[in-house]
């Protein structure tokens, strides 16, 4: 037979100063966005064009720390006949910080004119409360106008290793 040794349990906590490793978890929200600003460049013909534009919007996510964030993009979209790859930077801005992913697909204008698109993402840097944030995910995106547009995101994210409390 063996003994065990009681150790008082405030002993346990101040002795014990560990890292809690980051689990993936779903995240997503919906956001609105605007186009700011555009710089169209023809690249040979009518229908094949390059467009460099910026656009500022909200997103929603209710209970994520995202929901209510400030959102930011910069992208490039290369266009032949009304369809293209497209690829830049998402920058979600919380009073707490900030988290960019780099992301990438396919831009599709149908024959009525309709404007989506489709891809995925990967976070690229943060700041503040999510410094160490990870995810990948996808988006979808449709055009309502020439300049509005709403769109969805989903993924996985890893939360940052958190230090527990010496007490």
């Amino acid at each position: 037979m063996y003994q065990m040794l009681a150790l008082p349990t405030a002993t346990l906590c101040v002795a014990l100063s560990f890292a809690a490793p980051a689990y993936a978890m779903p995240m997503g929200g919906t956001y609105t966005g605007r186009v700011d600003g555009q710089n169209v460049q023809p690249l040979g013909s009518p229908d094949h064009i390059k467009i460099e534009q910026t656009a500022t919007g909200v997103n929603t996510g209710p209970g994520t720390p995202l929901d209510g964030a400030k959102v930011q993009w910069r992208e490039t979209v290369t266009l032949k006949n009304g369809q293209g790859p497209v690829q830049g930077t998402i920058t979600f801005t919380t009073p707490t910080g900030s988290t960019s992913s780099a992301y990438k697909g396919t831009v599709t204008t149908d024959a009525l004119g309709r404007v989506t698109a489709s891809g995925t993402y990967r976070d690229s840097g943060a700041t503040g409360e999510f410094a160490g944030v990870k995810g990948q995910g996808t988006f979808s995106v449709a055009y309502s106008s020439k300049t509005d547009f709403t769109g969805e995101w989903k993924g996985e994210v890893k939360l940052p290793k958190q230090k527990s409390s010496q007490r």
